[in-house]
């Protein structure tokens, strides 16, 4: 089947999570601890993160999850009074950081640059947020590739619900069949499942081949290896 469109996750499938949010995570519970050694330990221990190394140190739900999701459960545990100003918090933290570490895996903006160069519409759906989104595709020169870009405030929902990818094929007037949805975790495939999308996966994220290779229909060493797959010299 040709590939038409192709729609991008961003956070493990682009650019590398850890390296990349790894400081501003560090920042985002600096600041919600407020001092309080016990308040940060919660909320380190719940990001599965070591603030000191910057670093995570397990399967965090941050690394699927939108920000509105788990900082209602971060209010909950706390007892926080006002989890709207908690959200806007942690939203305004992580968009001050955002372009200060961002760091695309190799050969991602070769790829997506050989990709807009030829006429394919390309676009991006991310559970953060689309300012976000947007200040990092800008700072790694990728903006004029995308014709479309939603983040989980973008109205369209959040990932694994289908949304933003039909979305996408609304915006392009495609049909949803003939658009790769290119990520790497489950949520990403399971969204495409429910738009009736091409499930393309990339093993740069948390979860294992074995398991991307039974979620997916195609499989990706690197993100170089899905221009041979769009060009369609390479089945889908």
């Amino acid at each position: 089947m040709r590939i038409k469109a192709v729609l991008f996750d961003r956070d493990g499938t682009l650019t590398d999570f850890d390296r990349t949010w790894g400081p501003a995570i560090a920042a985002v519970l600096r600041d919600l601890s407020a001092g309080d050694a016990g308040r940060l330990d919660t909320l380190s221990e719940m990001a599965m993160f070591d603030v000191e190394a910057a670093r995570f140190t397990g399967p965090s739900p941050l690394k699927v999850q939108a920000p509105a999701d788990y900082a209602a459960g971060w209010a909950e545990v706390l007892g926080e009074p006002d989890p709207d100003a908690m959200l806007a918090r942690i939203e305004a933290t992580l968009l001050d950081h955002c372009t200060r570490s961002v760091t695309p895996f190799e050969g991602v903006v070769d790829t997506l640059t050989s990709l807009h160069a030829s006429g394919l519409p390309l676009g991006l759906a991310t559970n953060g947020t689309e300012a976000s989104a947007r200040a990092q595709m800008a700072a790694l020169g990728l903006a004029p590739a995308f014709s479309f870009l939603a983040g989980y405030d973008s109205g369209h929902g959040r990932k694994p619900a289908p949304g933003q990818l039909l979305a996408f094929a609304r915006h392009t007037g495609i049909a949803p069949g003939e658009i790769a949805m290119v990520g790497d975790s489950l949520h990403d495939m399971h969204a495409a499942q429910a738009a009736g999308m091409i499930r393309v996966a990339v093993p740069t994220g948390a979860v294992d081949r074995e398991t991307l290779a039974r979620d997916s229909d195609v499989l990706l060493d690197t993100m170089a290896d899905l221009l041979p797959l769009a060009r369609g010299e390479r089945a889908a």
